[in-house]
């Protein structure tokens, strides 16, 4: 708190130094010359004024906390940091004046400031700067108020359309029948991720089916599997897309699972039939028209890149259900 008091007060310094002396420039050869002229032009606008104004109340925070200081020590104290002040001022103004300002130009704007209507001006300046800065502050406090809020209102206004949204997707969703899933005799592993990974590929008379082990890692959990999905012949090129759910689901919507929390459970896809000669495949899950996702999606596609066919082929004759 000591450091951002000084550190206000600093700045109210830099700013009233700034008010009252235009900052613009030139370069000029003599540098002494220039410096007294700088330091008469900082008398006349006032500017040298500010730092007794505020060197006390720099030093009013500075006494809390060295109060066992006695009234010899501040003296002394406050006399050697007005003239440090006063050389810092002039260190920093003096090789910006300098870049902007010429010589003459000082001597003209102080000869401005020895009249009597640069005095008024001056002691306008100041005034109004202290009636004004106030005003300033406090209304870009209620108008900064006033924004914040009326963003905060957009963002619950956001919010609630979202909660609304991802409820009407888990209304219409297709809750799987127990019966009809099938887990799959394997232990569950967080550690895998939430990936599904690929199972089998099944070449059957008239359709490809591709089997996917999908985890499952809550009590109640949305699956979601677009039908954007293809299979393309990484030789060829065709594409072959996706038909549908082995079990019929409609596969626009979102599937639900519940009460198969730590286990991995089969959902199977169906494709056009792979030509004999198809050996290596990727298969993508793309963007559809028909996607619909809650908003805890997290926007990664399933994709398989470079399947060897013959390393997943499998049949499903000894199985009686249907894999979703």
């Amino acid at each position: 708190m000591r450091n951002k008091i000084i550190f206000q007060v600093a700045m109210c310094v830099v700013a009233l130094l700034s008010f009252v002396l235009p900052v613009s420039a030139q370069q000029s050869d003599e540098t002494s010359e220039y410096e007294v002229a700088l330091k008469k032009l900082m008398k006349v606008t006032g500017a040298l004024n500010s730092i007794d104004e505020i060197l006390p109340q720099t030093l009013a925070v500075a006494r809390m906390n060295a109060s066992q200081k006695d009234a010899d020590y501040w003296d002394t104290f406050a006399k050697l940091w007005r003239e440090k002040m006063e050389r810092m001022v002039m260190e920093i103004y003096m090789p910006i004046y300098k870049k902007h300002l010429a010589l003459e130009d000082l001597q003209e704007t102080i000869a401005f400031y020895e009249f009597p209507l640069g005095k008024r001006y001056r002691e306008s300046a100041i005034s109004i700067m202290r009636e004004a800065m106030p005003l300033l502050v406090s209304r870009l406090q209620v108008d900064m108020s006033k924004e914040l809020h009326q963003e905060s209102d957009k963002s619950m206004d956001a919010m609630e359309q979202t909660r609304n949204r991802d409820q009407e997707l888990y209304d219409a969703a297709y809750a799987l029948p127990k019966d009809s899933i099938e887990v799959a005799k394997r232990p569950y592993n967080r550690a895998e991720g939430t990936k599904p990974s690929l199972y089998s590929i099944e070449r059957r008379a008239k359709d490809t089916k591709v089997t996917f082990l999908q985890p499952i890692y809550f009590n109640w959990q949305w699956l979601y599997y677009s039908p954007g999905f293809v299979i393309i012949d990484k030789k060829t090129g065709d594409e072959y897309h996706v038909r549908g759910y082995d079990g019929g689901t409609p596969q626009d919507r979102l599937l639900t699972v519940e009460g198969f929390n730590s286990k991995y459970i089969y959902v199977s896809l169906l494709f056009p039939k792979l030509k004999k000669s198809v050996e290596v495949i990727d298969i993508l899950e793309l963007p559809h028209e028909k996607d619909r996702l809650p908003s805890n999606d997290d926007g990664i596609f399933k994709t398989y890149c470079n399947v060897k066919v013959k390393d997943y082929l499998r049949s499903s004759k000894k199985r009686a259900k249907e894999i979703y």
